[in-house]
Parts: C-alpha cells; structure tokens; sequence
C-alpha cells in the first residue's frame, strides 16, 4: 500500500478558507479561530510543500503562482470529504435539523408555528440553536440558519429571501400618551441593542430625529431584553414589526409615533449550496415561505 504524505486537515482547511475569502481575518472568523493561527497553518502548510501560497501585501493577500494551482485541488477534496460525510451521517442518523435563529426571533416568531412544522413533516426533528451572537451563518453548527443580513452574499451559500420589516419604534402605554410629536422622544430613554445600531439610526431619521440614537441608553446585548425593558415602561426601543406585533395588538407596547421605514437589510434562510437538495432543507424551506 502506497503511503500517502499529506499536510495535516487542519492546515488544509486553513489554506482553503484563506484562499477562498482572500483574507486571513475572513477566515479566521469563519473558522471561528484567531487570525494568528490561520497565519500560523497557512505557514505551516507553505513548509510542508517548500514554496509560498500566498504574496503578503499591505492589507491584504493575493495566492502565489503555486497556491492558484492548489487551490482548487484542495477546495474540491474538502468539498467532496464534507457532502460523502454529510451523507454517511444522514444515512445512519434519524432526520434531523439544526436552525441558528436569533433569541428573540425564536421566542416571539418561530416557535408559536413550530408546532406546524411538526405536525407536517412529523420525520424531521427540528433543534434550534440561538446560542451564537454572531449575526452571520455558522454552517460548522447549523444546517440551516434564520438571519438579518444586507449582504446575502457570501460564497458557497444560498440565501432564499423571507421577507423585509418596517421598522417600528415602541414603547409602554404611559410613556406612549406622553410622545405626541418626534421631540416628545428626547425626554425618554432610547434603548440600544448591540448589532442594531444602523435600524435606530435609520427610524429616528425618518421622522426627523438624526442622532437620537447616539443619546441611547442603556444597552442590551438582544431584542427580546430590549422589548421586556420598554414593556416595562423603561423607554422606546426600535424593532422590526414582526418582532412585537402581537404585544402591539394586545396593547402591551403601542407604537406613538408612524413611520412607513424599512430595514436596510432583509431577512433569509441561508444554508450550504451544496446541501440545497436534502429533504429535511427542502421541506423546512417550504414551509418557512408559507408562514408569511
């Protein structure tokens, strides 16, 4: 038997990402590692075969003559070892499917139809995961993941559009008979959520208030935290609509000020392009649309 002499999978899988993404930061983030020990694998990797695979520039990185020509060997050997191990695991598991979706989508949206699904496509086990703080799809953990993004774009991913929000800016019934005019805001506190700073930028703005936003406090790392807090009449918080309608209709929050502003981005299922054709993605896909 003819011994194979190959670089270690984690030095592979280092090059791969680097070269796909042309950067070292963007591959550490997506291998969920530092930035250092992307550099150090690549470098590794670079003394296992005797030759650079990249040309260090300022503020960025282009593949040398020797990593154009690997590169692709080594992506479709690494695609090919995930989609043989995707089906080996598919083939002796029951099925099942991991959601990454957001705290607060998965409390106030998705599991009150869960039971849907469920009943629908009783084969398929559904485990969500909203540990992740990170807006971005993490394929190592999910199958499939519910986002907000403007930039639907990233490689080797399909992203199928669910719907876009109007922005709402709510808050407790007794701050709400205070706020007759946008003015009325600024002797109330604005409630910051992490990763939401451009939705607030951009509801204040629409009704003539640039800046509220930067005077906000005080800051929640969720949406779910954010909404309990101005439930419980301590300030406004900006949300996407579907996030709080039902608090809306049962008079929970009320909305004191109307503005007819969407999010920037949008918000979509996103998985693997290569896992488009699994049954548990499929049906799950088709039945996310249907729920409006």
């Amino acid at each position: 038997m003819v011994r194979r002499n190959l670089p270690p999978l984690t030095t592979l899988r280092a090059f791969e990402a680097a070269a796909r993404l042309m950067s070292f930061k963007a591959a550490a983030e997506e291998l969920r590692v530092t930035q250092s020990a992307v550099s150090h694998q690549v470098a590794s990797l670079e003394r296992n075969l005797g030759t650079p695979l990249f040309v260090r520039l300022p503020g960025r990185v282009e593949l040398s003559q020797e990593g154009a020509v690997y590169f692709p060997v080594v992506q479709d050997a690494l695609d090919k070892i995930a989609l043989t191990t995707d089906l080996i695991r598919k083939t002796n598991t029951p099925a099942s499917l991991t959601l990454q979706v957001y705290v607060t989508v998965a409390v106030r949206w998705l599991i009150p139809r869960l039971q849907t699904f469920k009943e629908s496509s009783p084969e398929i086990a559904v485990n969500l995961d909203a540990s992740l703080l990170d807006w971005e799809f993490n394929s190592d953990r999910a199958d499939v993941g519910l986002i907000y993004t403007r930039a639907p774009n990233r490689p080797n991913l399909t992203y199928t559009l669910l719907r876009r929000e109007r922005l709402v800016g709510v808050c407790a019934p007794a701050i709400a008979r205070a706020i007759k005019t946008p003015e009325d805001l600024r002797h109330f506190s604005f409630l910051s959520v992490s990763g939401t700073t451009e939705d607030a930028e951009t509801w204040a703005a629409s009704i003539g208030l640039a800046g509220l936003s930067q005077k906000s406090s005080p800051l929640f790392d969720s949406n779910l935290l954010a909404i309990e807090a101005a439930a419980n009449g301590q300030g406004v918080v900006v949300v996407p609509q579907f996030l709080v309608e039902g608090d809306i209709a049962n008079g929970n929050l009320v909305a004191p000020l109307t503005s007819d502003v969407m999010q920037p981005g949008g918000w979509y299922l996103v998985h693997l392009q290569r896992r488009a054709s699994e049954k548990a993605v499929r049906k799950f896909l088709q039945w996310i649309q249907s729920q409006g």
